[in-house]
C-alpha cells in the first residue's frame, strides 16, 4: 500500500508539476505575444512619429524658404521704389535746373505772340522766377504786355511755367513737374531694364 501511496504521490506531483509546466508556458506564450503586440504597435507610432517629424519639418522647411523667398521680393521691390524715387527727384532736378528765366523766355514769348492774337493771356511762373521773366519778357513784349498778357506768380509752380487763356479751360503746362512726368514716360522703359539687369 506504501508503494500504491508513493507512486499515486509521484503520479500527482509529476501531473502538478506538468501542469504548471503547461501553465507557465501558456503564460509565457500569451506574455511574449503581448509583448511582441506591443513592441509592434510601439514600432508603428514611433514610424508615425517620425513621418509627422519629417512632414511637420518639411513643411516648415518649405514654409522658411517661402517666407525668404518673400523676403527677397519685398526687399527688391522697396528698393526698386527707392531707386526710382531717387530717380525721380533727381530728374525733376535736373529739369528745374534748365528751366532758368533766360532758357524759357523765347518759348513764352513766342507763345504769347499766338495765343495774345485770340484773347487775353495769362503766365503763371515761379515767386523766384517771377521779377526775372517779367524784364526779359518786357523788354522782347511790350505791346503785349500792355494788351492783355499778365504775368503772375503761382507757389504750385516751382519751375518752368504755364499758359491760360482767360475765359477758358485752355492751358499748356511747361512745369518741372509735367515736363519730368512726360520726359519720364519714354525713359521709364529704359530705367525698369536697368533695373530688372537687363541691360547688359
Amino acid at each position: 500500500m506504501d508503494v500504491n501511496l508513493d507512486s499515486l504521490i509521484e503520479k500527482v506531483r509529476t501531473e502538478a508539476v506538468e501542469q504548471a509546466r503547461q501553465a507557465a508556458a501558456e503564460i509565457a506564450g500569451q506574455a511574449q505575444a503581448e509583448a511582441d503586440r506591443l513592441l509592434a504597435e510601439a514600432r508603428a507610432e514611433a514610424e508615425r512619429i517620425v513621418q509627422r517629424a519629417r512632414a511637420e519639418a518639411e513643411h516648415a522647411t518649405e514654409n522658411g524658404r517661402q517666407a525668404l523667398r518673400q523676403a527677397a521680393r519685398d526687399a527688391e521691390l522697396l528698393l526698386r521704389e527707392r531707386l526710382t524715387a531717387l530717380f525721380d527727384r533727381v530728374f525733376r532736378r535736373q529739369v528745374g535746373a534748365a528751366l532758368t528765366p533766360q532758357a524759357l523766355a523765347p518759348i513764352i514769348q513766342q507763345l504769347v505772340v499766338q495765343w495774345a492774337q485770340q484773347g487775353e493771356v495769362t503766365v503763371v511762373v515761379s515767386p523766384a522766377d517771377r521779377e526775372a521773366l517779367e524784364g526779359i519778357l518786357l523788354a522782347g513784349l511790350h505791346d503785349e504786355l500792355n494788351s492783355g498778357v499778365t504775368v503772375r506768380a503761382s507757389q504750385s509752380v516751382t519751375k518752368g511755367f504755364r499758359i491760360e487763356r482767360r475765359g477758358s479751360d485752355v492751358y499748356y503746362d511747361f512745369t518741372d513737374e509735367t515736363i519730368a512726368e512726360t520726359l519720364r514716360a519714354f525713359l521709364s522703359p529704359g530705367l525698369q531694364a536697368m533695373l530688372d539687369g537687363r541691360d547688359g
